[in-house]
């Protein structure tokens, strides 16, 4: 049964082992499964581009890294903009070029600080 009493009915080829270890293991694979749903959506990764456990990683990883600096530059700039725009909309906008006029400003303005930070030996995370 679910969670509001409701029965469920799951067809399996494994006799030998329970129905609560069954549950356990379609709980396991949702988990899994709504991880690579995330990947999808977020690392901008529909298709993998090799099938070695090397190209798999080194994939996700340049997603991942991709991701937290998208992040990182999205919760500096939306300190300095008035206009709402989702994370989503960010990403979306940013690797279209098409920003809003204000987020542009704040955007190069943020890149300058951190160029000049950079420039002068002051570290730029942290």
């Amino acid at each position: 049964m679910d969670r509001e009493g409701h029965i469920m009915r799951v067809v399996t080829n494994l006799l030998d082992v329970s129905a609560e270890k069954i549950a356990e293991m379609y709980k396991e694979r949702w988990g899994i499964e709504s991880f690579f749903q995330w990947i999808k959506g977020y690392l901008n990764t529909p298709i993998l581009f090799g099938n070695s456990q090397n190209a798999v990683f080194s994939q996700l990883f340049v997603g991942l890294i991709a991701y937290v600096l998208l992040k990182w530059t999205f919760d500096h700039l939306k300190k300095k903009v008035t206009g709402s725009l989702s994370f989503q909309s960010f990403c979306r906008c940013f690797l279209y070029q098409t920003l809003p006029i204000q987020w542009e400003n704040a955007q190069a303005e943020f890149f300058y600080r951190l160029k000049d930070r950079a420039s002068l030996g002051i570290p730029i995370f942290g």
